[in-house]
Formats: C-alpha cells, structure tokens, sequence
C-alpha cells in the first residue's frame, strides 16, 4: 500500500490542480494545526551469523504531538464535490517510543542479545488530498482525506553481550513514510476550524553487515492522531 501512495497522491494532486472549479473560485487557504496521537510502534532484529540466524521483536507505545503548518487549494468539481490538496510541514515536539528487545538465549553464534531501541520523529513534510460534499456556502462541512507524509526520525536500537556484559549500540537518522486515511470536519464560525482524526502506517527496514554478523532491522509504527487546524476568515 505504501509503496504506491506517493505516485498515487501525486496524479491525484496534479488533477485536483487542472480541474476548473464549477460555480465557485478555488481558495487557497492556511493552516495552524496542532496535532495529539497516540504511536504504536514494533521493533524487529534478525542476526545472521554461523549459518543460521535468531529473531526477536517487542512492541512499545506513546503519546506524540506536533505543530503542522500547512497551506493547501479547495476547489469545486463537477458539480457537487469538494476537492482540495494541500501541503503540510511537521514540526514534531515529543514523541520518542521506547522498548527492550528480548534476547533469544540458544546458545548459539546468531542469538539475538538484548538491548533497549527507541524511535523519535524529529520533523517532516507531507502532501494530503481531501473530497467531500459541497455544501454550498453552509457553516459545516465534512470530508475525508487521505495522504502521505515524509519523516526524518531517529531510531536506535542496542545489545548487551551475555558473555562480558559489553553494551553496543547502533543510532540511525532515517527517513519513515507513514501513509494516512481519515475523516475531517469543517467549522466556519468566523475564524475557520478543521478538526481531523487519522490513522497513519509506516515500515522502514534495512540491513547493516559486521564481519561474520548480518543485523536486518525494522520498525513498524502506526498511529492514530486527533489535529484542530485554525486558519484565517474567509
């Protein structure tokens, strides 16, 4: 699914872009959108060594939160849809995720050890699609969306050697992709009010070779995210 989100949301962009609005002007319109979630994420490592190969994962939760400035086009289209697309920046203020990794004890050269990881988003951009019904001029408006953000996050993972008790640790600045559907609603009561709720899921994975060890990681996170974005009267 995720794969194929960002051509998707682009030829989507890119239509919503070239259709002639019917009845009414385009309006481009700005946001300033707080945004609370809760983040899931499972952390997976496999070591392969001495012809064979362990793997262990264990999951860990937390609240997130971040401030999305956005700025997006809303435009009328065949007649009696609401269509819009917009751009969005992520500044991520808290939202480190924190787990043990269990360590798989055989007694053998591919045991996995155990170890602390951590995931943290640091910031991000994002492109969303929206389509509802037109409401034609009415104070509430509801609509669903759909889009894809980039995230530079942080991810670290660690292992503690059962032998000597020597701690090792591997910290990476990656980028994760987490594609988001959802619901939203439009108040216009003066100052506009959007009020969103989402899921969101992303999986990064890569593999980093030591001599004689092969280390596959990946972290696998969902989110669920509750936004109210302010913006300006019409």
């Amino acid at each position: 699914m995720i794969r194929f989100a960002a051509p998707t949301t682009l030829a989507v962009c890119l239509s919503l872009l070239a259709a002639p609005p019917v009845r009414a002007q385009s309006e481009v319109v700005l946001w300033l959108t707080p945004e609370v979630g809760w983040l899931s994420a499972e952390h997976s490592k496999r070591v392969t060594a001495g012809g064979g190969s362990s793997e262990s994962a264990t999951t860990a939760s937390g609240p997130t939160f971040s401030v999305n400035p956005s700025l997006g086009l809303r435009t009328r289209v065949l007649g009696g849809l609401l269509a819009g697309v917009e751009f969005e920046g992520v500044l991520a203020n808290r939202g480190m995720i924190e787990g043990t990794i269990q360590p798989t004890p055989n007694g053998e050269p591919h045991d996995v050890w155990p170890g602390e990881w951590d995931l943290r988003d640091r910031f991000g951009i994002g492109v969303n699609v929206l389509l509802g019904l037109d409401s034609g001029g009415g104070s509430t408006q509801g609509y669903v969306f759909g889009g894809i953000r980039r995230m530079w996050s942080e991810f670290a993972t660690s292992g503690v050697n059962p032998a000597n008790g020597d701690r090792g640790e591997r910290r990476e600045q990656r980028s994760r992709r987490p594609a988001t559907v959802g619901l939203g609603l439009l108040l216009q009561r003066g100052w506009r009010v959007d009020v969103r709720i989402g899921y969101s899921r992303s999986l990064t994975e890569w593999t980093e070779e030591i001599p004689g060890v092969l280390l596959d990681y990946g972290y696998s996170a969902s989110a669920v995210t509750l936004s109210v974005g302010v913006g300006p009267p019409r």
